[in-house]
């Protein structure tokens, strides 16, 4: 008798854009298990992601500063491409206070300063991401009526 397979639940997508190989490796490592990790280096491999992925995305973990494209131009593509269901959570050492505001201006979710600390990045994440599903829905039930 053939044992019938149970159906794959699909994870939904993250994408963590950081310059250093080191900080993806960890926050990859914290969210693999319950999400579909898609990473890059830059911002301008973000925004190709996330125009290829642009409904499959339930997350982004966003560095500020890096080479090629910064975090600000993701940010600037998102708000013109009208990805605000998408939360932002920025990652960064740039404790700035200039920038974290600029970041605001562009709707970010949550800032989380490295160096990380696993617990804290999984639970303010996942509330993030909790917190724009449900207003996700909301917004979908209310159209509907």
């Amino acid at each position: 008798m053939k044992r019938k397979e149970e159906p794959q639940i699909q994870k939904p997508q993250m994408l963590i854009v950081d310059d250093k190989a080191v900080n993806r490796y960890v926050l990859k490592s914290i969210f693999e298990e319950d999400y579909e990790i898609a990473e890059c280096q830059d911002g301008r491999g973000a925004i190709e992601i996330l125009e290829e992925k642009r409904d499959e995305v339930a997350a982004v973990l966003l560095d500020i500063v890096m080479p090629v494209c910064d975090g600000f131009a993701v940010l600037k593509y998102m708000k013109e491409t009208a990805l605000r269901t998408v939360p932002v959570i920025l990652i960064s050492s740039n404790v700035d206070d200039k920038n974290i505001h600029r970041a605001y201006d562009y709707d970010v979710a949550d800032y989380i300063q490295k160096p990380f600390q696993e617990e804290v990045v999984r639970q303010r994440v996942q509330r993030m991401v909790d917190l724009y599903q449900a207003k996700k829905e909301n917004e979908e039930y209310e159209q509907a009526e």
